[in-house]
């Protein structure tokens, strides 16, 4: 008994700390607003991600998401060079997580990467949404200064709830080319999606590449596997949440909910396609509008398969290449 106390008074300490991160992201949602969601989300996901480590991981962290925020809404008003620069910026990012991966960081990266190509392929979502009438400047300012205190607010949860706290991370030893692969991937998707499918969900192709490739191609494989089941198991969820209970505030209250759900079970190391099934019913739910879900169930399930593939496809060649040079 007294050696599961500690165990359960921490995971109380840490869902309590996530709720309070996450007050922002509820009122946003519940606003006039509710559009700008899934920026808020995105932007503090790679903070929270960093929460192992402690407040000082989590500002350095937070530092990177309002970099990231400010150039990559710069970057989508440049018109032309929008997909060039653009995937420059994704491929810098890519190779800074591969560099992330002996410390064992590099989810951190991989939601950063996740949270650029969110702003680069959809900028509406990042700038019409709060005021299409600014300049360049002021876009990148006003997005960059929301997501500076979305990450501030859960810094301060974090560091209020879980003070002493911290969560293993552990350092990973790559037997793929990881930096390489997922420069090339993250950044061949960034410019397919601004060439052709801007102002579309299709950068969920580019979160997926993130998501799924890892460093080592066993922890790839289950990777593919668990996010290809939970992101079916996830969207049907979340539809059937919309069709049998209509409301918005349920809808945004069991988002919430799910998202406490994935903590618990990042937590308590559950198959990884749980955690998965527990983050999508937590997207679906607080970053589409009531009306969308279904749209993007449809979406999103196509866009995971599509890009769930490539990846597979790559790491195959990739250690087929490596075997063949040994």
């Amino acid at each position: 008994m007294s050696a599961q106390q500690p165990g359960r008074t921490l995971v109380v300490r840490v869902l309590a700390a996530v709720l309070i991160a996450l007050v922002p992201v509820i009122v946003l949602s519940l606003s006039t607003w509710s559009a700008a969601t899934g920026l808020l989300v995105l932007g503090i996901i790679p903070t929270l991600s960093a929460a192992a480590g402690g407040p000082r991981a989590m500002a350095v962290a937070a530092s990177g998401s309002v970099a990231t925020a400010l150039v990559a809404v710069l970057v989508a008003n440049t018109g032309p060079l929008t997909p060039w620069l653009g995937t420059a910026l994704v491929v810098v990012l890519s190779l800074a997580t591969g560099a992330l991966a002996v410390r064992g960081l590099h989810p951190v990266g991989a939601a950063t990467i996740s949270f650029a190509a969110y702003v680069l392929v959809d900028p509406s979502s990042a700038i019409d949404v709060l005021d299409a009438s600014l300049p360049a400047w002021g876009s990148a300012g006003l997005v960059a200064g929301g997501v500076l205190l979305g990450c501030l607010w859960a810094i301060a949860a974090v560091a209020l709830l879980l003070r002493g706290v911290r969560l293993p991370t552990p350092a990973v030893t790559a037997t793929l080319p990881y930096g390489v692969l997922l420069a090339v991937l993250c950044g061949l998707f960034t410019l397919v999606c601004v060439l052709w499918f801007t102002g579309t969900n299709a950068w969920w192709a580019v979160m997926t590449v993130a998501v799924i490739l890892q460093p080592t191609q066993g922890e790839t494989r289950t990777k593919l596997r668990g996010r290809i089941a939970g992101t079916v198991a996830g969207c049907t969820a979340a539809a059937l949440v919309v069709l049998l209970l209509p409301s918005v505030f349920v809808s945004v209250l069991l988002g919430v909910l799910a998202s406490l759900a994935s903590v618990v079970l990042l937590l308590s190391g559950a198959a990884y396609w749980k955690y998965s099934l527990a983050v999508t019913v937590t997207v679906m739910l607080l970053t589409f509008e009531h009306d969308e879900v279904f749209a993007g169930d449809v979406q999103r399930i196509i866009v995971t398969l599509i890009a769930a593939a490539v990846t597979a496809a790559a790491v195959w060649l990739a250690t087929a290449s490596g075997k063949l040079r040994t």
